[in-house]
């Protein structure tokens, strides 16, 4: 039996499907290889936006009440205009982060547009220092949607703070401490987040006031 075939978006040339990337963003553009989707970037662009979010269960097989969480945008929805942090409501600390695409992201063309550098850091074993392949490789983690699994609310100054103890645990391995057991505690962490929210408060960022600690 034939597979069926489609052209490469941009060289034109009919291939079967199977052996055709899709755009990792909009689903819609096939490319034959890296090259053609690089160079094939400049007009596409301005047509390439996310699919529609596919239906979730019905009403009456979601929780009655919603969880609210921080969308992170990811590098070409920043360049569109998107905030950084979006506060979002979504039904259904330890944290919980969706990754909007349902690409497999092994297996999917990379995209610069689709780096969050943040989202990576915030999936970073603490123990090894490295998040999973699939958060590390480059152009694959797009747009995400983070809430907290006890399911209270998560906001803009909680999860910025999440943010900087990553980059802080990661900055003690860069420089070759090793695991940094001390500060993989509830005690380091909550030291962490207080010691964050007064320098915070020192520079003027009012909005920290009302974060509690611990979060």
């Amino acid at each position: 039996m034939t597979s069926p075939k489609s052209q490469c978006s941009k060289c034109g040339k009919e291939f079967s499907i199977q052996n055709l990337m899709r755009c990792a963003r909009c689903k819609s553009a096939l490319y034959c290889s890296n090259a053609c989707q690089k160079s094939d970037w400049h007009s596409h662009k301005s047509t390439c936006k996310p699919p529609a979010p596919k239906k979730g269960p019905s009403q009456s097989q979601q929780p009655t009440e919603p969880v609210i969480g921080i969308r992170i945008a990811c590098n070409a929805d920043r360049d569109e205009g998107a905030q950084i942090f979006t506060p979002t409501s979504q039904v259904g600390l330890p944290i919980i982060v969706y990754r909007h695409h349902q690409d497999n992201p092994l297996t999917m063309i990379g995209d610069a547009g689709l780096d969050n550098q943040i989202a990576t850091y915030l999936m970073i074993e603490p123990s090894t220092g490295f998040a999973s392949a699939g958060w590390t490789k480059g152009g694959v983690v797009g747009t995400v949607t983070v809430v907290r699994q006890d399911r209270q609310p998560l906001t803009k100054e909680a999860i910025e703070t999440l943010g900087s103890y990553a980059t802080f645990i990661l900055d003690l391995y860069g420089e070759g401490f090793g695991t940094p057991a001390r500060q993989l505690t509830p005690a380091g962490f909550r030291r962490f987040c207080t010691e964050y929210k007064e320098e915070k408060l020192l520079n003027g960022k009012a909005r920290f006031n009302n974060m509690p600690i611990p979060l």
